[in-house]
């Protein structure tokens, strides 16, 4: 039997319906990942274990989503085979460290875009620093090494109309329009956060898009997704990524979806099928 009091509540494993993965273990903020203190350690550590046990005591429940499947889900690697099996138009992409061939996918493409697979914050001096996707050139590729360099992920750059938050729900697709071409800084990567010159509307999207974003759901076994999307200037919807655990909250506010409503209501639900 499982007991935990946290916040003044306590509950017991049996009281446990469903569960929504939000964020599935102790998350630190910037600063606490510099702390070194033992204590603090200890804590963090077993809170993780525990959840994790925890976890694994649950896992005949519904979840919106299944841990070990959303974790399947997040690599990008899997998604992109995927996707191309499902249909999706995706970026011409190659994955290697050989800095020859990486140089000539750049030339052929007159620049390509950098992407990297672990999106992490790296602490340089008293700055923490995130690495989003960048425009590069043929000249940038000179100061990548020879042998044994970490590989690396190019695209080519795709023109864009516009891009897309694809947030899916259950059954509920919940799309919002990011005009991120209308900000120099956002252009490239709209997670470089520019929202007073980059308008956020809710939208429909095509039916055959729809139709294969149920496919590529039901491939991963997952409940919840938020999906990433360039839409062309000539219209064509090009996929880019899946984020299994995917924040939501500020495309909620800036394009009036209900995504709270629908994740309440896939969790009534199945609290009432118990």
């Amino acid at each position: 039997m499982w007991s935990v009091q946290q916040n003044g509540h306590h509950f017991f494993d049996r009281d446990i319906s469903c569960v929504w993965c939000r964020r599935p273990f102790v998350e630190l903020s910037l600063e606490e990942q510099q702390v070194d203190d033992i204590d603090f350690r200890i804590w963090k550590n077993e809170w993780n274990k525990t959840l994790l046990g925890l976890y694994n005591t649950l896992k005949d429940v519904p979840w919106l989503n299944p841990l070990r499947k959303a974790y399947k889900g997040e690599n990008k690697y899997y998604q992109m085979q995927l996707a191309q099996e499902i249909g999706f138009i995706m970026p011409e992409t190659i994955v290697s460290n050989d800095k020859e061939r990486l140089s000539h996918f750049v030339k052929v493409h007159h620049g390509a875009l950098l992407k990297l697979m672990s999106q992490d914050i790296y602490a340089q001096g008293k700055q923490f620093l995130g690495f989003y996707t960048n425009r590069i050139s043929e000249e940038d590729m000179n100061s990548f090494g020879g042998a044994n360099e970490n590989p690396i992920v190019l695209q080519n750059y795709i023109e864009k109309g516009f891009e897309v938050r694809y947030t899916v729900v259950g059954k509920n697709h919940l799309v919002c329009r990011i005009d991120s071409q209308c900000s120099e800084k956002a252009k490239y990567d709209w997670r470089r956060y520019d929202i007073p010159r980059t308008p956020h509307l809710a939208i429909q999207p095509p039916q055959d898009i729809r139709d294969k974003v149920d496919r590529f759901m039901s491939r991963l076994q997952l409940e919840y997704g938020a999906l990433d999307f360039i839409v062309t200037p000539n219209g064509d919807w090009v996929f880019l990524e899946i984020n299994c655990m995917g924040q939501w909250l500020w495309i909620e506010q800036l394009a009036a979806l209900p995504i709270s409503d629908a994740i309440v209501e896939w969790i009534k639900v199945h609290i009432q099928k118990k």
